[in-house]
């Protein structure tokens, strides 16, 4: 689909006014265009050649539940894109924790900074941006737009990341939501937060390497079902997390005997519940993935 090579560059961004005289910061950018390999689309995007775009291209989509996703080593990131009067709202994931944009602008600008984050842990994180297909009063439509990303004081990662075997947190690189979910904070928790989720068709998939895995979540009177895939393959049994008292840090599911090597475990939030729950709810606190024995 892509066919534009890659493009990197580094920028010395000295900040000698806030430095201490005679010693210099400086971040290294790395810019890589939105046909990059390491970005993985799904949904339908299209082509755009206009001059202004950094690289003579971009791409746009206004399909909904359009996705694009980067894992990039660093501190930093900043997606570029279009804003102009027939762009609308997007649902970002950093590491788990979810972020709205809205892309809308009177005019159309090109290579814009749509969002920013600065400030990360030196290490890996996994960047996913949904189309929403929705616009605020102003805009006249619900297009999205990828132009280029730039990564500051690392690079992206081809592939994807990949969970080890141990205990993974809901905000590990290695998983990818889709829909809405929301972040809870609780001493509770393991890690001390997790997400949830009850709108139909929210997901969270995690990469992981091993011979099985446990979901770790939070089950109560208002939690819902959810349909779990393993390796793309739909479970049987949808998996129902009602509890008639609260359990933090439940076990929820474990999934066992599989091959040693690479998988892929997917939770679908249905929106429904059984006759006992008040409510549809999932919960994603934690994974453990489990190792050759």
């Amino acid at each position: 689909m892509f066919s534009f090579p890659r493009q990197r560059f580094l920028l010395a961004l000295s900040l000698l006014a806030s430095a201490p005289l005679g010693v210099a910061q400086s971040t290294a950018v790395t810019q890589i265009l939105y046909n990059d390999p390491s970005i993985t689309y799904t949904g339908v995007w299209y082509m755009n050649y206009e001059t202004p775009n950094i690289g003579g291209s971009s791409t746009l989509t206004n399909d909904k539940g359009a996705t694009a996703v980067l894992s990039f080593t660093g501190t930093g990131i900043t997606w570029l894109g279009v804003m102009d009067p027939y762009s609308g709202i997007a649902q970002l994931y950093l590491d788990g924790t979810p972020y709205t944009v809205d892309t809308y602008a009177a005019n159309t600008e090109y290579a814009q900074p749509l969002f920013s984050v600065h400030g990360l842990a030196s290490g890996t994180h996994t960047l996913s941006i949904e189309v929403l297909h929705e616009r605020d009063g102003e805009t006249s439509g619900s297009w999205i737009w990828i132009n280029a990303f730039n990564i500051e004081n690392g690079n992206s990662v081809t592939g994807g990341v990949t969970a080890s075997p141990g205990l993974i947190q809901q905000n590990d690189p290695s998983i990818t939501y889709s829909g809405n979910w929301y972040l809870n904070t609780n001493p509770a928790m393991s890690g001390g937060s997790a997400v949830l989720a009850m709108d139909v068709n929210s997901s969270a998939t995690i990469t992981f390497n091993g011979t099985g895995i446990t979901w770790i979540g939070y089950q109560d009177p208002w939690s819902g079902i959810a349909n779990v895939y393993v390796d793309g393959q739909l479970q049987s049994q949808p998996q129902d997390t009602y509890s008639a008292v609260e359990k933090a840090q439940s076990n929820i599911l474990t999934i066992s005997g599989l091959t040693s090597g690479t998988h892929t475990l997917m939770i679908v939030v249905t929106g429904t519940h059984d006759a006992a729950s008040a409510g549809a709810w999932i919960w994603i606190d934690a994974f453990q993935v489990i190792g050759s024995s």
